[in-house]
């Protein structure tokens, strides 16, 4: 089971602006940059990111329902900052477990069965 919307909206409004200076020093996490499919507003939402090849794989904590990936499945293309160096990706869509898990360190697969996340967003890097 994902993590509950409730939490997702007390993190977007207080713990996202705490951690998003993580993702600058620690890896796997990036900063996700992305626009709002119906108001057009930017945002920036921290969270895990994995190489796959040419491409990456997020992990939605919160199950494909969840804001930025719903935005960033309607959008053409986002950017993603990994300590300081802002990359283009497009070609985003879901993928699952199967797919995903390949790219994904044990540590981070038994979290991600732990919490039940069965999708996950694959994108092509620009």
């Amino acid at each position: 089971m994902p993590l509950p919307h409730w939490l997702a909206t007390k993190n977007r409004r207080f713990t996202n602006h705490v951690l998003g200076r993580l993702p600058r020093r620690v890896s796997p996490f990036v900063i996700l940059h992305h626009k709002g499919r119906f108001s057009g507003r930017p945002f920036a939402t921290p969270l895990a990111g994995f190489s796959a090849g040419s491409g990456i794989i997020l992990t939605p904590t919160y199950g494909p329902e969840a804001d930025w990936v719903q935005n960033i499945l309607s959008a053409t293309s986002f950017q993603l900052d990994r300590r300081g160096s802002l990359a283009t990706f497009t070609n985003a869509h879901l993928v699952d477990r199967e797919a995903a898990w390949p790219y994904l360190p044990r540590l981070v697969r038994v979290a991600m069965q732990l919490l039940r996340i069965e999708w996950y967003v694959r994108a092509d890097s620009a």
